[in-house]
């Protein structure tokens, strides 16, 4: 079932607490308040209870699970399937860490042998030198039972300029869209393959009783993520498939992790329209940035619609519950816009981050690119330059998919399932200053979560 437009530009009053900060404990602050102007705090190389400069991320290929420290440039690759209490060979898609680094989260595609699982992991200790961590299973939490379809809308192709690629509407129950709300003991994640958002204490590692799944009609269909800005006084949930315009606001309890659907924002009208949008970034307590994916109309675009606004970037007003086109289509990979599909986006430092993929359009994964924008101006952001094969990226790269800032800004972690790849950017000069790949062991990164963030 397709969100319903008509409850779409939906006035509401949301009360947006005043902006906090997100601290992740008082021994990293302390450290950051008396470090040298520009010099990052140094870390050991082995686990402490403080903020961890600790990434994750699964593999779609090899099973692995990778552990990346973003400080100092280690790689980690465990084989889940040598963990006491792991279910097995299950096919993995994404992760959580927790600030501290001491767990992580690993959720995983129903199969016919086993459900999809979320699966919380302990680390003990972590030896960067060694590349070896201590790692426990502590909890696995089942979502469904197993040989569970998809529950998609049907959908196909009407025309040339937008196809409907398998990978997006394949295979069983998938859970996604991992996020932290702050000043609370919940983290979620949501099936866009169904209707329901996950809730787990972190405390417990339990799926919520009485709350979870959270199910709300016209709303929590193909949610890729419900993201929270700082003071987790409002989430936005997503609408990640064809013809989905609609972007959801939520306003969370933070004592019981339940959601309360408390309007809708459409981007574009009736008449024309963006959709298919993977991720919310928000810029403050009040805005929000997000991206469209889709090309042009399909058989779930209703035939009053003239037009599908394609592939852009929109600022999202949460009290007023509107939305307003600031970045366009490029014609052209030096074009001042958004030249492939973008999924990921991030606002660190000023400045705007589009992860573009080549994964919707007649070829797959020619190419990727992660554009950067000026946005000093939030109502007109001004393109600065596009990283891509060749121009910062290693030869041979496509498909930027995910982007995780780092938790002091300081650094962009993206991912490319398909070309195998993680790229690590400077944001200060933006330039790829380290770049994790095939020869490293990696084959098909997914997933990945930088520690400190919300996601």
């Amino acid at each position: 079932m397709i969100k319903r437009k008509k409850l779409a530009n939906i006035i509401v009053t949301l009360s947006v607490l005043s902006t906090t900060i997100f601290t992740v404990g008082t021994a990293f602050a302390e450290e950051a308040k008396n470090a040298v102007p520009n010099q990052l705090p140094q870390y050991p190389n082995v686990y402490n209870n403080y903020l961890q400069p600790v990434a994750t991320a699964i593999d779609y290929y090899s099973g692995m699970l990778y552990l990346i420290n973003y400080d100092n440039d280690k790689l980690i690759i465990i084989d889940p399937k040598s963990l006491s209490g792991w279910p097995g060979n299950v096919p993995l898609q994404h992760t959580l860490v927790l600030p501290e680094g001491n767990k992580f989260y690993v959720t995983s595609d129903n199969t016919k042998e086993h459900p999809s699982y979320i699966i919380a992991l302990k680390v003990n200790s972590i030896d960067w030198d060694n590349k070896s961590a201590a790692i426990t299973v502590e909890s696995v939490m089942a979502a469904d039972a197993p040989d569970n379809p998809s529950e998609l809308p049907h959908v196909e192709a009407i025309n040339d300029r937008q196809p409907i690629p398998n990978w997006l509407v394949g295979r069983g129950t998938q859970i996604h869209g991992p996020t932290i709300l702050p000043y609370s003991d919940y983290i979620y994640f949501t099936e866009f393959t169904s209707d329901r958002v996950r809730v787990v204490n972190h405390k417990t590692n339990e799926l919520v009783s009485g709350v979870d799944p959270i199910v709300i009609p016209g709303y929590t269909e193909q949610t890729h993520g419900v993201n929270f800005n700082r003071s987790g006084s409002v989430g936005l949930g997503t609408g990640y498939f064809f013809d989905n315009n609609i972007i959801d606001i939520y306003k969370p309890n933070r004592e019981t992790g339940e959601l309360r659907a408390v309007g809708q924002i459409m981007l574009g009208n009736e008449k024309q329209y963006a959709a298919l949008t993977h991720f919310t970034y928000w810029i403050d307590e009040r805005y929000a940035v997000t991206a469209s994916m889709q090309f042009d109309k399909t058989s779930l675009t209703p035939s009053g619609t003239k037009k599908i606004i394609p592939p852009s970037v929109w600022l999202l007003d949460t009290q007023e519950a509107t939305a307003k086109k600031i970045v366009s289509q490029a014609k052209g990979v030096n074009g001042h816009g958004v030249f492939r599909s973008p999924s990921d986006i991030s606002v660190v430092n000023g400045k705007l981050y589009i992860a573009e993929e080549d994964s919707l359009d007649n070829t797959f994964a020619d190419d990727g690119y992660v554009s950067v924008f000026d946005l000093s101006d939030r109502n007109h952001p001004k393109f600065i330059k596009r990283l891509g094969p060749n121009h910062g990226f290693p030869p041979g790269y496509s498909v930027a998919h995910t982007i995780a800032p780092t938790a002091d800004n300081r650094f962009l972690l993206v991912a490319s399932w398909v070309s195998g790849y993680v790229v690590k950017i400077d944001t200060a000069t933006d330039t790829v200053v380290k770049v994790w790949g095939p020869e490293d062991g990696l084959v098909k990164p997914h997933g990945i979560y930088a520690s400190g963030g919300l996601r």
